[in-house]
């Protein structure tokens, strides 16, 4: 049985995890024409559709963090797994064996690369142009880790 106060958390996550989702398909929508992003059409991009890049990009940083602060230690600590005082590289490693996630340094690379995309540096426009087009190939991937907690914990009756 699942304590009532992880449980109720899990639902305010799963629900917030949700809106990231809704307003990153949105702006995904808007940008599906310059999407992948190439060098080319890099600087012939309008604002709007900057603003929306823009918005994706934060949206999966938020979407990143909920999972990986919130979703991933409720979903172990559910599971009757200790994870207080743990480093975060064994909550994925635990995640990795529960086949949550499917490798732990996918998921440190996908965040190197959020964190790399969120910067302006002019000289490493190339590596911002593939970072940005990386997140917008791994939004499934996000949604099958989301679907993966909800299954572990279906499973387990929770």
């Amino acid at each position: 049985m699942i304590d009532p106060e992880v449980n109720d958390k899990l639902i305010q996550t799963f629900e917030t995890c949700e809106i990231h989702f809704k307003r990153m398909e949105f702006a995904r929508s808007k940008v599906e024409g310059v999407i992948p992003l190439t060098t080319e059409n890099y600087y012939k991009i309008e604002d709007e559709a900057v603003s929306f890049i823009d918005q994706y990009i934060f949206r999966f940083s938020k979407l990143q963090d909920v999972i990986g602060a919130r979703l991933f230690p409720l979903t172990l600590e559910a599971l009757a797994e200790s994870v207080g005082g743990k480093p975060f590289i064994d909550i994925l490693n635990r995640l990795e064996k529960l086949e949550v996630i499917d490798s732990t340094l996918s998921w440190i690379q996908l965040r190197k690369i959020r964190n790399d995309v969120t910067h302006e540096y002019p000289a490493l426009i190339s590596e911002k142009i593939e970072g940005i087009n990386l997140l917008f190939e791994n939004l499934e991937e996000m949604k099958r880790i989301i679907s993966r907690c909800r299954s572990i914990l279906e499973k387990h009756g929770l």
